[in-house]
């Protein structure tokens, strides 16, 4: 990803295996490419993409070929003589002579004797690329798991990906040019025969026991048990068991221990590098000790908030562990974690990246203005890069803990962006390069490296914009700091040549300031030392962690990240339950709640969604009957009503166990099945209409307790994202994740009719309000858009983009004349007579920081969740006041019609802000065992409603 660089690699043939540019005699190509190998007059190179491609030599420019030549004079090893025998490890898997072979293919050879003789040629041949040590070359590591291999490369009755590379041109053949042993054509007719077989598998010798949850939490509390007394609280486990129980093949756990290190180690400030302590027999369980990555408490808060996947169990051990770890959640899973941690927000978080560039230069004690006033940093520009659009600098700088590198990344080549007409800067001097924003790559006490990338004034960013730099590894190819500089990076720092300095000298006469810029590009023996000693130091780390195989399409984090996301079978749904499939179904025939969102699961090869499954995983795991609360098993096969219409009129008291004081609950409505993802009462406080992701709308009347319409099987919005009432109270709009808004028209008695639609999204609706006529509404969506419209007609009016992620937050002006709309980051205010935006402000550092945002409804004030803290901004002054200091994420927010009082959504609980006080006055226990993602409060301030259970209740408030 950017504009750092490193190798020293042995590859095949003793070749400085450096990933460089390369450029043709006529200059007429310009690539990065690793050396492979160099046969005869050809070179062969493989891209940074993985592909591997053949140049003769001749065609390559004269500083190529003296670098090969270079190579060639370094080659030490003697040549084999053409007569030579293959050597004992060579022959080894060649276990057949022709005779056998043909017997094989013809005759038909015992398919268990292929299959041992398919997976001997597979070890001795592509084993230490593709599954050894948790090498994970390509993503593939598990060519000795025959069982996987043939239901995957080498499945009977289609072409054979195995086969294919085994049989390649020279070129893309595996294994590489260069690379010994080889697999001889005997061999090859034996995987062949094995496949044609039908891919037989050898049986398993032994079976893995499998361990329970219960087995999970009893390691962990016998470890804890053990560890000093003043110790334990700050003792936290990852486990990979699921995996373990799921039939994952130990080059494939080892794989994933790679990356859990590595990537522990990448979130770490300590000068040690910290070694993960297995506590169980698998190797599946780790033991941290937070004060080894220099942790604390908030930040595991932090990394508890987001979440999904957490096994709360009720058992002795479960409850000793977390008494003793003084945590609810004294254990994550460590997949989950990788692909989590290792991008916005948690990666900034766990690592405590401050939100300017400046900011970061202060902590590591590098001045980099000074050192380009000295003549201490040295500059490379270029002409392309790997993943910049336009030209770009890199700039070292000296660290106390090694090296500080920083891009100058621009988004054209013109004027004051052409890097070769003005390389000299930053500042605001009319002869100074100007820049769109940059990336940095600083090297940690440990050895590894740190990441942030940075916008044009030097604001920390979660992702690149895609016209200025791309990751080609990514779907959207967005830049994502953290995941994606660790996937670019995967060996320290790219090596790039400098081009300005080049041209300079070769020009001195058109350069005015020609010293200046040569003191600053220095001669490139001095950039190339500093990136070898990186490349080395980063080398010598990923060592100590036993990470010994350093290549871009085998970097372990970003492939465990990637791999995450896939689709679940079967087999791996049930082990994250921790169950066997067998038992998973059986659970799941007698479940209420999920057995029709889990009921691809139940036929052949049948798989589920990651993101389906993490929406319904706390559900589920109650639903299915694997956790207690207390002493008491959750009830969910009751048959008690939807509406329990024996609770007392009058209010009763919560329990006041909460740190400030609670409000009174007023009603609960029970068996809400999937739960609620969107509230809103109607002007009169009578309705609460109630949103769920199963595609239902309930509306309930709050005085009466009871439901006044239900609208089942809303294709058209699927999940319902958002529901606002019409000042007037006659109509309800309801919009949903496919980006569909309905508009219902309310009759007295609360039933529902649908009048129109308006279908402008194309994505998740994520915030909706109407006017203060009713004519008017206003939404944002996933699309990083938002769309002013007419009700009646569904006309769109306006449409506001430039947003960096979701928008969070709408509102229309009294009047109609001005629009607001913020993703968290950005605010635009947007004039609707004149169709114009009349203002951009930042808010925060960026729109992944928090999860939620409001306007007051008179538009005077904004807040937006910033990590565990709310922010709120006076709109017409831009003066910010006194932040709500909290001590986790906040995942909803709405203002009170007065604008002085703020409520907002936390973990199972419902803060409620004095906003000019700046303080807490209530927090509210919903007895939820998730996060509140929808809330509401009525116009006249007087009820709050809010889910609670597992989403499957809906409590209303009586607020004071």
């Amino acid at each position: 990803m950017t504009f750092v660089l490193t190798i020293v690699l042995a590859l095949a043939q003793e070749l400085s295996a450096e990933v460089r540019e390369w450029t043709d005699s006529s200059g007429g190509f310009n690539m990065q490419a690793e050396l492979v190998a160099i046969r005869g007059t050809n070179v062969i190179l493989e891209k940074t993409d993985g592909q591997i491609i053949t140049i003769p030599m001749s065609r390559l420019s004269n500083a190529d070929q003296q670098f090969l030549r270079d190579q060639q004079a370094g080659m030490n090893r003697p040549a084999q003589p053409a007569t030579a025998q293959p050597s004992k490890e060579s022959a080894t898997p060649s276990m057949a002579s022709s005779n056998a072979v043909n017997s094989a293919m013809g005759s038909g050879a015992n398919g268990l004797e292929l299959a041992e003789q398919t997976e001997q040629i597979l070890r001795t041949a592509c084993h230490r690329c593709h599954g050894e040590d948790g090498t994970s070359e390509g993503g593939f590591n598990f060519v000795a798991n025959m069982e996987k291999l043939a239901s995957t490369f080498a499945k009977p009755g289609t072409p054979s990906l195995l086969i294919e590379r085994m049989t390649d041109d020279e070129d893309s053949a595996m294994p590489p040019a260069g690379e010994e042993p080889r697999v001889s054509p005997e061999q090859i007719a034996i995987v062949k025969a094995w496949i044609a077989a039908g891919s037989p598998t050898k049986p398993k010798q032994e079976s893995r026991p499998f361990v329970r949850n219960e087995e999970i939490v009893r390691y962990i509390s016998k470890h804890i048990t053990g560890v000093g007394e003043r110790s334990r609280r700050f003792m936290r486990y990852f486990i990979l068991t699921h995996l373990y129980n799921a039939g994952v093949s130990e080059d494939e756990l080892q794989t994933y221990r790679n990356a859990f290190a590595k990537l522990l180690n990448s979130l770490s400030w300590n000068t040690d590098l910290v070694v993960p302590e297995v506590i169980d027999p698998a190797k599946t369980i780790f033991a941290i000790d937070m004060r080894s990555v220099h942790w604390n408490s908030e930040i595991w808060e932090s990394v508890e908030s987001v979440n999904p996947y957490f096994l709360e169990l009720f058992t002795p051990d479960a409850i000793s562990c977390r008494d003793l770890a003084a945590t609810r959640m004294p254990y994550v899973r460590a997949d989950w974690f990788v692909f989590a941690a290792s991008k916005p927000p948690l990666y900034h978080t766990v690592l405590g990246l401050p939100e300017t560039d400046c900011e970061l230069e202060n902590l590591l004690r590098v001045n980099v203005a000074a050192n380009i006033h000295q003549e201490q940093a040295i500059r490379a520009g270029f002409n392309r890069s790997g993943v910049s659009q336009n030209n770009r600098m890199i700039e070292w700088h000296k660290s106390p803990y090694g090296s500080y590198w920083k891009s100058y990344d621009f988004g054209g080549n013109i004027g004051r962006q052409n890097l070769f007409e003005y390389p000299l800067g930053p500042d605001n001097a009319a002869g100074s390069f100007k820049h769109d924003g940059g990336e940095i790559i600083f090297t940690l006490p440990n050895g590894l490296q740190g990441y942030l990338l940075a916008d044009e004034s030097g604001r920390r960013i979660d992702q690149g914009p895609t016209n200025i730099v791309s990751d080609p590894k990514q779907p959207d190819r967005t830049v994502t700091n953290g995941v994606s500089c660790m996937s670019c990076h995967y060996a320290g720092i790219i090596p790039k040549r400098d081009e300005v300095g080049v041209a300079v000298k070769a020009n001195r006469s058109a350069f005015d300031d020609a010293e200046d810029i040569l003191a600053l590009y220095r001669d490139s023996s001095e950039l190339d030392s500093r990136m070898a000693m990186d490349a080395a130091k980063f080398a010598e780390v990923l060592k100590q962690l036993g990470i010994n195989n350093i290549s871009r399409s085998g970097e372990s984090i970003s492939a465990i990240a990637a791999r995450f996301q896939i689709d679940i079978d079967l087999r791996n749904a049930a082990a994250e339950f921790g169950l066997e499939p067998q038992e998973f179904l059986d659970r799941l025939a007698r479940s209420t709640q999920v057995a029709r969102m889990f009921s691809s699961l139940t036929i052949k090869a049948g798989t589920i969604k990651r993101d389906v499954f993490k929406e319904v995983f706390t559900d589920a795991f109650v639903d299915l009957k694997l956790t207690t609360l207390g002493a008491q098993t959750v009830a969910v096969n009751s048959a008690q009503s939807p509406v329990d219409h024996s609770m007392p009129a009058r209010p009763r008291r919560s329990s006041a166990n909460a740190r400030v004081k609670q409000v009174t609950e007023y009603a609960v409505f029970d068996d809400l099945r999937w739960g609620v993802s969107s509230l809103a009462f109607s002007p009169s406080g009578k309705f609460l209409a109630t949103g769920r992701p199963d595609r239902s709308l309930l509306l309930f009347d709050v005085a009466e307790q009871s439901i006044a319409s239900e609208l089942r099987d809303l294709d058209g919005l699927q999940k319902i994202t958002q529901c606002v009432f019409t000042p007037d109270g006659s109509r309800l709009l309801v919009a949903g994740s496919t980006g569909l808004v309905k508009i219902y028209e309310v009759s007295v008695a609360g039933v529902l009719k649908e009048v129109s639609q308006f279908a402008g999204h194309s994505a998740e609706i994520t915030s909706l309000t109407v006017s203060g006529d009713g004519r008017f509404a206003f939404s944002g969506s996933q699309e990083k858009k938002a769309r002013y419209w007419e009700i009646a007609t569904g006309q769109e009016l306006a449409l506001i983009d430039g947003f960096k992620g979701s928008v969070k937050a709408v509102h229309i002006s009294r009047g109609n004349a001005m629009v607001l709309a913020t993703d968290g980051e950005l605010l635009i205010e947007y004039e609707t007579r004149r169709k114009s935006a009349s203002r951009t402000r930042h808010l925060t550092s960026s729109w992944a920081s928090g999860q939620a945002a409001a306007f007051a409804p008179a538009g005077d004030f904004v807040a937006v969740g910033d990590t565990y803290n709310v922010r709120v901004w006076n709109v017409e002054t831009g003066r910010e006041l006194p932040p709500l200091i909290g001590n986790e994420i906040q995942w909803s927010m709405v203002f009170s019609s007065d604008g002085n009082t703020l409520y907002t959504g936390g973990n199972a609980k419902v803060s409620i802000w004095n906003v000019s006080k700046a303080q807490r006055t209530h927090l509210q226990d919903t007895s939820s065992t998730g996060y509140i993602q929808a809330l509401t409060v009525s116009d006249d301030g007087a009820w709050m409603a809010a889910p609670g259970s597992s989403n499957r209740k809906l409590h209303v408030y009586q607020v004071p």
